[in-house]
């Protein structure tokens, strides 16, 4: 007879389809796809598919796309103030005019940056501050507090690093 009890609860939960907390990553690769008007893997689509084991919480709202001026597009949740960037093949997204400015200075110290840690299906990034001055190409020391562990970067462009790997 108790199992009566336990059978009915779990029976009435299968037959509501609980939907899941977290964002579908092969929607989220439909809209970049469809965003960037390129399938993935091709010349001007994502690098690679959003990496399956990210789990971002599913935004109440629509979720937003935006390219960036590092070869990539933003895909985030306003909402919840989560965001992720694709990789583009071939640079879609458009390069930094600042980069034939190698003479000058894109970087200062002190200067609040960027950093940007790019894996082949996924990047993060985080705030830093410049240690140095720096050119795009450059080596720099960059922290995230006074008492954080000094990392190397390189200048990708005006305000942002990214992670020597």
């Amino acid at each position: 007879m108790q199992y009566k009890r336990l059978t009915l609860p779990i029976l009435s939960l299968l037959a509501m389809g609980a939907a899941s907390p977290f964002e579908d990553s092969a929607a989220l690769d439909r809209q970049v796809a469809e965003h960037l008007n390129a399938k993935i893997g091709e010349a001007g689509g994502a690098l690679a598919p959003i990496d399956t084991k990210l789990r971002l919480k599913r935004c109440p709202g629509e979720v937003q796309l935006s390219a960036t001026n590092n070869s990539a597009v933003m895909v985030s949740c306003p909402h919840l103030g989560w965001r992720i960037f694709v990789p583009v093949r071939g640079g879609q997204a458009g390069q930094s005019s600042g980069q034939d400015r190698s003479g000058e200075y894109v970087v200062l110290r002190n200067q609040p940056l960027t950093l940007v840690v790019r894996r082949p299906s996924f990047s993060i990034s985080y705030g830093v501050v410049a240690q140095k001055n720096g050119r795009i190409g450059d080596y720099i020391p960059v922290r995230s507090s006074r008492k954080s562990k000094e990392l190397m970067a390189r200048v990708s462009g005006s305000g942002e690093v990214e992670l020597v790997q």
